[in-house]
């Protein structure tokens, strides 16, 4: 269904700069393109068995047949490999809002309302406990060694008497990066840890050495000695990459280096304890979803891919910028959780004639009750009256950019007791604004608080039936993960490799939720024909939009 209904020939125009004129025949880029979608639609984590199956006459006939490719002439695992570095991740974006274009088109996109969040997913790599490392860790010059470990060796053979012979001797030194914090958040000193260098014991030599255990005796300059003692050093651990006998300085790899330097460690809720935070060594993929709330879909529309520990927040100006630059689109509202709440981003979001609905982050904001009332407004940043009581939004000035309240005369409506407690520390009969029509007014300005302050007035209503649809870009990266497994211990290694499996990942979910989609409206329709079910037919009816949200999305 999904070739049959999108021609996938515009890949070749996008890639083929990417294509030398000269060189033996090369695969058709689509083919390539549709061997690996078809992998990860069908739920194929490794490569090699879905290639297994793309080899078996049979059950690999679908698969060729649609991408164009025959029995003789099966790409290998490389060849998807180098297709995929040669591509980039920035081809892959172009890809996937191509696609995302063409449901635009359809009006199964319209952009209106927008949900962002971000999931971490891990490397093929295993942390190894060092934060703070560098491609300068492949690479450390560490003076003195041969010298110090000559010592060392020299110390036991006089001292064999002491029980010295079997125990290990470790060659230590301290942690050159520049990386590595001088202070801990309370400004204690932290101490730089020590790299292990070299690990080796003295043992009996039965019979002929190694060439290795006889070069390492020579580097040392330790050869007589134990030759005289018949003993040999015998080699339990090495991080030494090169030796400079000159100086007697060695190059060594940091034994915490992890394969994959591009990923970070980032936090997270434990999905078992979410009173627990887990850590992952990995990738973040923030990916923005376009909730169509006239269809009951949820589309993805924008993806980027960051290291596991930056500043996912900052990450909502860049997936805008994807969607303003591919399509002609005015998004109406933007949803986000508290990692977004940066003013950069609601400025960004009111700039381009959008509302932002993300949750407040107070920040170690003091939110006791009197601390409130010192204030003048409460944590929703509704104002108090000059009575105590609390505010309630009057509506939005555009022009002036400012939310207005007013207290309503809420004095008036107090049953006795409660009448009684306000009387007692304000006189209501002295209140300069009980004549007035709607009592205390106060404006808030969008400029003054611009984190805090919204134009849909937080806590109201219209506001948490809004915020209610963040839940949309959870779904969507939950189905990456759980469903579509393809974010599920990926086996990728790098950044760029990363990004190119974050593209594909979403249009791997795109795809499969509009064709679901139509699949599924489909058959409801065949059996409305055949049976005209009442049931079937209410299904099929438009869901119920409240008013207040529609005439801010303008829906006809």
């Amino acid at each position: 269904m999904i070739t049959s209904l999108i021609d996938f020939s515009f890949i070749r125009s996008l890639v083929a700069h990417r294509y030398s004129n000269n060189g033996p025949p090369c695969y058709d880029p689509p083919s390539l393109f549709l061997l690996d979608l078809f992998r990860y639609v069908d739920s194929h984590q490794n490569m090699s068995k879905f290639l297994e199956i793309l080899h078996d006459k049979d059950r690999g006939r679908a698969y060729r047949s649609y991408a164009g490719i025959s029995m003789e002439h099966i790409p290998s695992e490389g060849t998807f490999s180098n297709f995929r570095i040669c591509l980039g991740g920035n081809l892959y974006n172009e890809i996937f809002h191509v696609l995302v274009d063409i449901f635009h088109q359809l009006e199964m996109i319209t952009f209106k309302i927008l949900a962002h969040d971000g999931t971490l997913y891990p490397t093929w790599a295993r942390y190894k406990g060092c934060t703070y490392f560098s491609l300068e860790c492949h690479c450390i010059t560490v003076k003195n060694v041969i010298a110090k470990g000559r010592n060392r060796i020299l110390y036991r053979l006089n001292n064999l008497s002491k029980n010295n012979l079997g125990s290990e001797v470790r060659l230590y030194d301290e942690c050159p990066s520049e990386r590595f914090p001088k202070k801990d958040k309370d400004g204690n000193e932290i101490k730089k840890p020590k790299i292990e260098l070299f690990a080796f014991r003295l043992d009996f030599a039965d019979g002929q050495l190694s060439e290795e255990q006889e070069n390492t005796a020579m580097l040392f300059g330790v050869k007589e000695e134990l030759d005289r003692q018949r003993l040999c050093i015998k080699t339990l651990r090495s991080n030494v990459s090169a030796v400079n006998p000159a100086d007697g300085s060695v190059t060594i790899r940091c034994p915490k280096l992890p394969k994959d330097t591009d990923a970070r460690i980032g936090v997270r809720r434990d999905p078992k304890n979410p009173d627990r935070k887990e850590k992952i060594f990995g990738y973040d993929l923030i990916l923005s979803t376009s909730v169509e709330i006239h269809l009951r879909i949820e589309l993805p529309v924008a993806v980027t891919n960051i290291a596991g520990n930056a500043d996912e927040g900052s990450q909502l100006i860049q997936n805008k910028d994807q969607i303003h630059n591919h399509h002609h689109c005015q998004v109406k509202i933007d949803i986000a959780d508290s990692k977004y709440d940066i003013t950069n981003n609601y400025e960004y979001i009111r700039g381009k004639g959008s509302v932002p609905i993300i949750d407040y982050n107070p920040r170690n904001e003091n939110l006791s009750k009197q601390a409130l009332r010192n204030r003048g407004y409460d944590q929703k940043g509704w104002p108090f009256a000059p009575c105590g009581l609390l505010t309630r939004p009057n509506g939005f000035d555009q022009t002036h950019q400012r939310l207005t309240f007013c207290c309503f005369k809420q004095c008036l409506k107090l049953r006795h007791k409660a009448l009684q407690d306000l009387q007692s520390r304000y006189d209501i009969a002295q209140c300069p604004h009980v004549h007035n029509q709607t009592g205390y007014t106060k404006h808030m300005y969008i400029k003054e608080h611009p984190r805090l302050i919204n134009q849909i007035p937080r806590g109201s209503k219209r506001y948490n039936t809004l915020k209610k649809m963040r839940p949309a870009s959870e779904r969507s990266n939950s189905t990456m993960k759980e469903d579509l497994k393809i974010l599920d211990k990926p086996r990728v290694l790098g950044r760029p490799r990363a990004n190119i499996l974050a593209q594909m990942a979403a249009i791997v979910l795109l795809l499969k939720r509009a064709f679901s989609f139509i699949v599924r409206i489909t058959n409801q329709i065949r059996k409305l024909y055949k049976s005209n079910d009442p049931a079937i037919k209410e299904k099929l009816k438009p869901p119920f939009i409240p008013k207040s949200i529609r005439n801010i999305i303008q829906l006809e």
